[in-house]
């Protein structure tokens, strides 16, 4: 059983306390029909987590002090006693759906080729940056010409996205900076590489990328050679900044769509 499981149970309990809640401020007294159901509802749910063996929880049981003297309905103390038992379920369920995502985002986040280059806690374990979901990761080789590139034709593209971008437009000269490639890397929407002259700061943050998988658009000049078969997201062939600009507008378009779709 997992998070998107237990989150139909939570709004099936939330649904069964949205039913006691209307049956309350209606009658003046709970007849044994309306709390059986309410019992029934409660105790199937119980019963299929329980089954998931992710969290257990304790069917719910009457006591013969827990019915009227006349034994048609349900004294009022003890279905508060049951709202109180459903409210603290959801509450637990609650948590236990917190835990299995921190879980999972750790065991992912651990595996990652990149973990060794994050921030560790106390207890040595990998701090995995924030996700960064309006922000572009961009390498362009270190040169008058490459910047100029990118603030007419990759920037302004960008911006029509509502985009901002982290720029690797020079080399690495120390750990320090291979970290925070690592984590821009890591946490950002996409990633765009212009491979004009093979610049070594491009293709090592080429290669990190797809080394974990990272969305990204290709950019080459007209008559260069494509490197080799890439798997990437998507590839932009340019003669000048503008022909840039309109093409990337529209490839980022599209592949924004699709990595929403996915995420």
């Amino acid at each position: 059983m997992d998070s998107a499981e237990l989150s139909k149970q939570i709004d099936n309990l939330n649904y069964l306390l949205s039913r006691i809640s209307k049956y309350l401020k209606n009658n003046q007294y709970v007849y044994l029909r309306a709390f059986d159901s309410w019992q029934e509802n409660y105790n199937q749910s119980a019963a299929l987590l329980n089954n998931g063996k992710i969290i257990n929880l304790p069917a719910f049981k009457l006591n013969p002090t827990d019915y009227s003297p006349s034994g048609k309905s349900i004294k009022r103390e003890c279905v508060e006693k049951f709202v109180r038992t459903i409210s603290h379920q959801v509450n637990r369920l609650d948590d236990k759906i917190n835990e299995l995502n921190k879980a999972a985002k750790e065991k992912q986040m651990q595996s990652s080729p990149l973990a060794v280059f994050f921030h560790h806690d106390s207890g040595g374990t990998p701090i995995a940056p924030p996700a960064a979901k309006q922000r572009v990761f961009v390498a362009i080789p270190d040169g008058e010409a490459d910047l100029k590139l990118f603030w007419q034709g990759i920037q302004p593209a960008l911006e029509t996205q509502g985009l901002s971008f982290f720029l690797a437009d020079r080399p690495l000269i120390d750990d320090n900076q291979l970290c925070e490639l690592c984590q821009e890397l890591y946490s950002c929407r996409l990633a765009i590489f212009n491979l004009a002259g093979q610049a070594p700061n491009v293709m090592l943050a080429l290669g990190l990328a797809y080394g974990i998988g990272k969305p990204m658009i290709i950019l080459q000049q007209q008559h260069d050679t494509p490197l080799g078969e890439m798997n990437n997201s998507g590839y932009v062939q340019y003669a000048c900044a503008d022909e840039l600009k309109t093409s990337l507008r529209s490839l980022l378009t599209h592949l924004l769509t699709s990595t929403s779709t996915q995420s």
